[in-house]
């Protein structure tokens, strides 16, 4: 078999969570609840940037993997607001830039409700597409992109958590 080509180079987990995609976008908009909602344990500490996303900003969190620590510095690339949010990192450790290419997306799609009911549900694509990374041979070889399913699975639950939670608090 082959090398990979750039579309099998993404990995995509999926759930519905019980709200609308705008209050699901103001969520995933705020980069300061990013480590909340981390799946991996790999985000340290308050983003740096700016208070909500937009096409084109740009933020860093401070990361940790093993002993290593660094910065992921992130660029939005797609910015369509209530239905998707996507944003390509790089990795900067004491100035160096050292990994970068990695995209990870978010797609919310209105689910339609029952008839008679009155329930309001998004479907939630979460995807990390490696197909560009500098490292992608490295990536694949440490099975990152297997064992990042798992992450992003955790990282959705906390979403779901976070929104309902939320509701909770509010009387939604």
């Amino acid at each position: 078999m082959g090398a990979p080509g750039r579309a099998d180079r993404t990995v995509t987990v999926q759930r519905a969570i019980d709200a609308t995609p705008n209050t699901i976008f103001e969520v995933l908009a705020d980069p300061s609840r990013h480590s909340d909602l981390d799946g991996s344990g790999t985000l340290r500490g308050e983003a740096r940037g700016p208070v909500r996303l937009s096409a084109g900003a740009k933020f860093s969190m401070a990361m940790q993997q093993g002993r290593a620590n660094y910065r992921s510095l992130n660029r939005v690339i797609e910015f369509d607001e209530g239905r998707a949010l996507a944003w390509e990192t790089v990795g900067e450790y004491r100035g160096r830039r050292f990994v970068g290419g990695h995209r990870w997306r978010f797609q919310l799609i209105p689910q339609e409700s029952a008839p008679g009911q009155d329930s309001t549900s998004t479907l939630v694509l979460h995807s990390y597409d490696w197909g560009a990374a500098l490292a992608a041979p490295v990536i694949r070889a440490l099975g990152y992109p297997r064992r990042a399913v798992g992450s992003m699975e955790r990282t959705l639950q906390r979403l779901a958590d976070t929104i309902s939670s939320e509701n909770d608090r509010s009387g939604s």
